[in-house]
């Protein structure tokens, strides 16, 4: 068995008020919302428009220019790179790059305190003073996203992953694999 009850009808400034109040609330909690998506989408648009890659050097004297001060940091960043590796035999160099704003990135497989390699592990020039991820710095990861962005110039060409598979030892040793089986 149902029962339904009636609604008692509106009547009087009172009930008219209420309602009105209802109306004026639901409108500005709708508007805060409209205002809370617009400013995400603003940030997200901005944030896109931030991270999005920066074009290399062209060609011509912008190119030449470029590869002159890129050579100059690599110049100053290195021999502070061999020293501060300490190794017993010449750099092993993934990728290295140059900013637009003179910064030096790159990879470079390492030997460990244990005297093992490291394998590719990635490093800016904050200055001529290489920083590696192990030197705990916390804005290392946003330095390097910004290297990742800027690549103006190629000072050395090599390979852009990390780990053991990009050295020269790895390339021997590591295969690619697609669906189970080597290639």
């Amino acid at each position: 068995m149902t029962f339904v009850l009636r609604m008692p009808a509106n009547r009087g400034p009172r009930s008219h008020r209420k309602a009105l109040a209802v109306r004026i609330f639901e409108l500005s909690v709708m508007a805060l919302i409209t205002f809370a998506v617009g400013l995400m989408v603003m940030f997200t648009v901005q944030y896109e428009l931030e991270v999005e890659p920066k074009a290399p050097a062209r060609e011509g004297a912008q190119l030449i220019a470029a590869r002159s001060m890129a050579r100059v940091r690599w110049a100053s960043v290195k021999p502070r790179l061999i020293a501060r590796l300490a190794q017993p035999h010449a750099l092993e160099l993934g990728k290295v790059w140059a900013r637009r704003d003179g910064r030096v990135c790159g990879l470079v497989n390492g030997w460990g305190s244990f005297g093992g390699l490291t394998g590719m592990t990635r490093f800016y020039a904050q200055g001529d003073e290489p920083v590696f991820k192990q030197d705990d710095r916390p804005d290392f990861e946003q330095e390097w996203w910004a290297c990742r962005r800027d690549r103006y110039v190629v000072i050395r060409d090599g390979s852009e992953e990390t780990g053991f598979c990009p050295t020269k030892l790895g390339r021997e040793r590591c295969h690619d694999v697609v669906y189970g089986r080597p290639e």
